[in-house]
C-alpha cells in the first residue's frame, strides 16, 4: 500500500473514531456537568493533574518509540512492555504511599482515597499502551477505534449510572477505571504480544533513547495544560477551580478533534518517510494548511457563540466559565499548529531539539498564568495561558525553520492565509446575523443552533458547486476522501 493510501485508510478510520468518540465525550460531559458539582470537578482536577505525571511515564516513551523505530522485532516489543509494566508498578506504588502527603498538601483528606484508586489506571495503561501503539505503527487503525468507542461506551454509561445515585466525584474515577480496564483486555488481545520472560534489557535500552525524549516532551506537554491544574489548586478555591477545569476541557475539544486526526495520522507516515526530506516538508506543509483552514474559521466561531455553548454543554449554573472560555478558545490554532510540529520533529528523531523550546514554553505558562491568576483570577489566567501560546507560536516558527531550512513565508505565511481568509467569511456572516436578528448581548441556544445547521447547509451546497472557496487545502482534502480507492 503506498503513503498516499495508508494516510487515507488510516485517516477514515481515525475521523470516524475521533467523530465517534468526541460525540461520546460531548454527552457525557454535558450530562455530568448538570449531575456533579463546581466542587467534584475540582477536586478531580487535582486528581488528574497528579495522576497525569505518572502517566506521561508510560504513555509517552516506550509505545511511541516502537512506531518511530523502523525495524522492530519480539525483543524489543518484549523490552518495552517489560518497561511499561514495571514503571507502572512502581508508579501505582509510589502514588498510593504518597497520597496522604498529596490531600495535606491540598488540605483536603478526601484526596488520599482519590489518589490511591485512581492510581490503578497505571497498571491498566502500562498493559495497553505497547498493544496500541503496534496497532497504530501497522496502520489498524479501524482496531483502535471500535475498541476505544466501545470502551467509552460502558465507562461512560456506568459514570452516568453512579452519578444519578449520588456516588459524587467517584462515579468519574469508576467510570475512568472502567473503560481503561475493558480496553486494556481487547487491546492485548487484537495485537498480541509472543510473551518472552528473558529479560531484554539491550531492546528495551534501545528504544529508551527516543522514549525518555518523549517522555521529556509529554511532560512538558502536561504540565501546560492539566499540570495547571495543580498551580491553580493552590490559588483558587475548589469550586472556581472546577469552573477553570470544566472550561479548559471544552477548549481542549476542537483542538483534540483535529489533532488526534491529524497527527496520530501523521506520525507513523512521516516515520515511515524520515529519510526522504522532500516528501516529508510536504506533508507537514500540507497538514498545517489544512489544519489552519480548519482551526481559524471554528475560531471565530466559538469566541463568538460560547455563552450558547456553555448553555449546551454544562446548563445555566455555568455562567462564569463563558469569560474564560471565549479567552481560551483564542489559543486553538497556535496549539494545534504545535502539536502538529512535536509529530514531525519526533517522526524525524529529533526528539531532543524540540524539549528545549518545549519547557522554555512550559516556564512562560506556569509563570504568566500563575500570577495573573493570582491577581486577577480565573480570567487573569486564561489571559496568560494566550499570551504563552502566542510565544510558543512564534519559537515553532524558529524551530521548524531551522530543521527543514525553509522560509517562514513558506512553512507559515501561505498555510496560515487561506484559514484566515475562512475566519474572516465566518466573522462577516456572524457580525450580519447577530446584526439581522438583534442578538447583541443575548444568549439564544436556539438562534445559535438555526445558525450553524444554516452555515452547514451553505458549505455543503458550495462543496457540490465551487469546493475552490474553502482553498486549497480543504479543497484537496475533500477530494481526496472522495475519491474513489
Amino acid at each position: 500500500m503506498s503513503v498516499n493510501s495508508k494516510i487515507k485508510h488510516a485517516g477514515k478510520w481515525q475521523s470516524f473514531s475521533v467523530l465517534s468518540q468526541s460525540v461520546l465525550q460531548l454527552l457525557y460531559f454535558s450530562i455530568m456537568t448538570r449531575l456533579l458539582f463546581k466542587e467534584d470537578y475540582g477536586l478531580m482536577a487535582i486528581v488528574n493533574g497528579i495522576i497525569g505525571i505518572g502517566n506521561i511515564f508510560i504513555l509517552g516513551g516506550m509505545g511511541a518509540a516502537l512506531i518511530q523505530r523502523k525495524e522492530i522485532n519480539n525483543k524489543h516489543i518484549n523490552g518495552a512492555l517489560q518497561t511499561s509494566i514495571l514503571i507502572g508498578v512502581l508508579l501505582y506504588a509510589g502514588f498510593y504511599f504518597t497520597s496522604p502527603f498529596i490531600a495535606s498538601a491540598y488540605n483536603d483528606p478526601r484526596l488520599v482515597d482519590l489518589v490511591k484508586v485512581s492510581s490503578l489506571n497505571f497498571l491498566l495503561l502500562a498493559l495497553s499502551n505497547i498493544s496500541v501503539n503496534l496497532l497504530v505503527k501497522h496502520y489498524y487503525f479501524k482496531n483502535v477505534a471500535l475498541v476505544y468507542i466501545s470502551s467509552n461506551i460502558i465507562g461512560y454509561g456506568t459514570g452516568v449510572y453512579l452519578a444519578l445515585n449520588d456516588h459524587g466525584v467517584w462515579s468519574l474515577v469508576i467510570a475512568t477505571l472502567l473503560s481503561s480496564f475493558l480496553s486494556a483486555i481487547a487491546l492485548f488481545y487484537l495485537a498480541p504480544i509472543k510473551i518472552s520472560l528473558r529479560i531484554h534489557y539491550k531492546e528495551a535500552r534501545e528504544l529508551f533513547g527516543f522514549g525518555s525524549g518523549m517522555m521529556l516532551l509529554t511532560f512538558s506537554n502536561f504540565l501546560c495544560n492539566r499540570g495547571l491544574n495543580l498551580v491553580f489548586g493552590k490559588i483558587f478555591v475548589q469550586d472556581v477551580l472546577g469552573i477553570y477545569e470544566r472550561a479548559s476541557r471544552i477548549k481542549e475539544i476542537p483542538s483534540q478533534f483535529l489533532a488526534r486526526i491529524i497527527n496520530k495520522v501523521m506520525f507513523p507516515v512521516m516515520s515511515e518517510i524520515q529519510d526522504e526530506k522532500e516528501r516529508s516538508i510536504k506533508i507537514y506543509q500540507f497538514g498545517l494548511g489544512l489544519s489552519n483552514s480548519i482551526m481559524i474559521p471554528t475560531t471565530v466561531l466559538l469566541v463568538f457563540f460560547s455563552a450558547e455553548i456553555v448553555q449546551i454543554l454544562m446548563g445555566a449554573n455555568w455562567t462564569e466559565a463563558v469569560a474564560p472560555l471565549q479567552i481560551m478558545f483564542l489559543i486553538l490554532t497556535f496549539s494545534n499548529s504545535g502539536k502538529m510540529t512535536d509529530a514531525v520533529i519526533r517522526a524525524q528523531g529529533l526528539i531532543y531539539k524540540n524539549v528545549t523550546r518545549k519547557y522554555i514554553f512550559t516556564v512562560i505558562i506556569i509563570v504568566l498564568s500563575g500570577t495573573l491568576g493570582y491577581l486577577y483570577g480565573i480570567k487573569g489566567a486564561a489571559v496568560g495561558i494566550v499570551i504563552s501560546h502566542f510565544i510558543n507560536y512564534f519559537m515553532m516558527i524558529v524551530l521548524v525553520k531551522n530543521v527543514f531550512e525553509g522560509s517562514i513565508g513558506e512553512y507559515f505565511y501561505k498555510p496560515f492565509k487561506e484559514g484566515l481568509r475562512l475566519g474572516l467569511y465566518i466573522g462577516i456572516l456572524i457580525l450580519a446575523y447577530k446584526y439581522i436578528f438583534n442578538l447583541w448581548g443575548k444568549t439564544d441556544v436556539t438562534m445559535f443552533i438555526v445558525f450553524v445547521v444554516g452555515l452547514l447547509a451553505v458549505s455543503a451546497g458550495l462543496l457540490k458547486v465551487k469546493p475552490s472557496v474553502f482553498g486549497r487545502y480543504l479543497e484537496l482534502a475533500i477530494l481526496n476522501v472522495l475519491k474513489k480507492e
